[in-house]
């Protein structure tokens, strides 16, 4: 029979019909919405396919020769009862679209990396506490769906500055603070309900709505403090936690070039990361005088200048603000970054009639009180 598209969906099957083989050139086939519960050796066969929707059916498990699909480019096997994914996923190199959301996963194979015809990620509702930084080298991802992970408390810098990244969704996670080397390129993001968050980047002002005020909500944060960099605001005397890397945070108005040699030199390293990635560089590691410089190559930029005309990286050191919008019922606060005191400043007279500034201090470890010594900007 000549037929490249089938649609056997809602047909309670519990397994896949063999009378696929009798469909030459096989394109597409749904079958979404039965009880299958195996994914059978002979599928794997039919080399022709591009496209499988398998979503809610009954499978635990895929099969590790799945790489035979050498042409497939769409694979749906959302809610189903899938425990891993299977590391040879990363060998279906023609693959533009993966649904694995609403199952039961915990972890991504690093292997995932060697997609770089990667499109679409969605991987909602499972139980991932973490994403491999392998992820960033899925140089194509567009869309990257992971809302509803409730672990998840941190989206890898490296991933949120996908060079192509237009849609990134992560409501109702476990997120600490949002990531601020966000792609330039983002036209579309859902990342507001996650309530131990209690400011937003600037970078997500124009996707920000006041419905998406989570303050009267938040929670504390259960992260120990201990390697993270705090700030107090002291309007509300709230702690906020910066992005993991951050070293040194500067007042505006402050001196000029007080960003150090370190993060030009973070700054070159990431330039070679663009044909070889350095963080996977074992050799590079070894020769590093300190630990701590590995993290820093790992973790790659933790934020943009707020600056639009700028938008350089950021990587340790940055000139810092904590504003509000002038006139609004809103208490939310936004940050800033700058790369330069004058991106600084650029940036106030352009926006100072919306946004006025809000004092803060660098916060110790042991900082439990409401002392405001050491101001570090003003209104």
């Amino acid at each position: 029979m000549n037929k490249t598209i089938l649609h056997w969906s809602y047909l309670n099957f519990k397994d896949v019909p063999m009378d696929l083989f009798l469909y030459e050139d096989l394109e597409e086939v749904y079958l979404k919405e039965n009880f299958i519960s195996v994914i059978p050796k002979w599928l794997l066969n039919i080399t022709t396919l591009k496209f499988i929707h398998l979503a809610g059916n009954n499978l635990s498990e895929l099969p590790a020769d799945i790489y035979l699909l050498e042409n497939l480019e769409f694979l749906d096997v959302s809610n189903n009862e899938l425990k891993q994914l299977p590391p040879t996923l990363g060998l279906l190199l023609s693959l533009q679209q993966l649904n694995v959301s609403g199952n039961q996963l915990a972890e991504l194979p690093v292997e995932l990396s060697n997609l770089r015809n990667l499109e679409h990620l969605n991987i909602a509702k499972n139980q991932f506490r973490r994403l491999p930084i392998q992820l960033s080298e899925c140089i194509r991802l567009n869309e990257l769906n992971v809302s509803d992970n409730e672990a998840l408390v941190h989206i890898p810098e490296r991933i949120s500055n996908l060079p192509m990244l237009q849609s990134l969704a992560a409501d109702r996670c476990a997120l600490v603070y949002l990531p601020a080397a966000l792609s330039k390129f983002m036209n579309h993001v859902r990342i507001f309900h996650n309530t131990a968050i209690n400011y937003i980047p600037m970078v997500y002002e124009k996707f920000y709505q006041n419905f998406y005020d989570n303050r009267q909500r938040s929670t504390p944060i259960a992260v120990r403090r201990k390697g993270l960099f705090w700030v107090r605001e002291l309007e509300t005397n709230s702690r906020l936690v910066l992005p993991v890397g951050t070293r040194t945070v500067f007042p505006v108005p402050s001196a000029e070039n007080r960003v150090t040699l370190y993060d030009d030199c973070l700054h070159a390293l990431q330039s070679l990361n663009r044909s070889v990635p350095v963080y996977e560089n074992a050799a590079l590691h070894r020769l590093l005088p300190e630990p701590y410089i590995g993290a820093h190559i790992n973790n790659g930029p933790i934020a943009r200048c707020t600056t639009s005309t700028c938008s350089s990286c950021l990587y340790t050191s940055y000139y810092f603000m904590v504003v509000k919008r002038r006139g609004s019922t809103s208490k939310q606060l936004f940050t800033c970054n700058f790369c330069t005191n004058r991106c600084a400043l650029l940036w106030l007279a352009s926006n100072d009639k919306k946004y006025y500034q809000v004092t803060w201090r660098v916060s110790d470890d042991d900082d439990d009180d409401a002392d405001a010594a050491h101001v570090s900007s003003g209104k």
